[in-house]
């Protein structure tokens, strides 16, 4: 399936780069492509909250994944040709009518993820894990760390904190074709999805 599944880095919130990622995503749905969001600033203030109330690692996993879906929808709102869903059949339906998704991840990782439940896991693993439920196999990262233009070596990337300390293992077990860009670097997905 000519699909990929592409996530869209918190971090990009406010940066000049975002709209356009998201125009050239909407203009290439034909593709198949779904949209993960990161967490942003309302993953930050859970961040927070959960430093001030040191709260359960189960429910502040879960209000973290809430950031993510708050952040997809104002990836929604910012481009209205894309569509949200929040299930399998929502997701088929729109590539079948050729939109571009933001996915809404709550319902489906809360009922369904085996993934550990803590901030060792991020939008990035989630990625890898919503990808293989969907039988994709190709996987773009877009990133604001100048570590990307740097390397794109997954063992240096996790060393500097820029993936997380289960992205590799998960790539590896779902054979999934990675593909790390930085924020800058639209004309190169542009090349890449074509």
């Amino acid at each position: 399936m000519d699909a990929w599944a592409i996530k869209i880095g918190g971090s990009m919130y406010g940066s000049q780069y975002l709209v356009e990622w998201l125009q050239a995503i909407s203009d290439r749905s034909t593709k198949k492509i779904i949209i993960v969001p990161g967490g942003g600033p309302f993953a930050d203030q859970v961040r927070q909250a959960d430093e001030k109330y040191n709260l359960d690692q189960v429910r502040t996993h879960n209000m973290a994944i809430m950031a993510m879906q708050q952040y997809g929808t104002l990836l929604a709102s910012l481009c209205p040709t894309v569509v949200t869903a929040d299930t399998r059949n929502k997701i088929q339906l729109a590539w079948q009518n050729s939109k571009a998704v933001v996915w809404e991840p709550y319902n489906m990782l809360r009922d369904e993820c085996e993934l550990e439940k803590s901030w060792d896991v991020t939008s990035d693993s989630i990625t890898i894990w919503l990808a293989s439920k969907l039988g994709l196999k190709n996987v773009i990262l877009v990133k604001s760390s100048k570590s990307i233009l740097e390397h794109k070596d997954i063992d240096e990337l996790t060393k500097s904190n820029c993936l997380d300390p289960g992205f590799k293992e998960l790539v590896n077990q779902a054979g999934i074709t990675l593909h790390i860009l930085h924020k800058s670097q639209v004309k190169e997905f542009g090349r890449l999805i074509e």
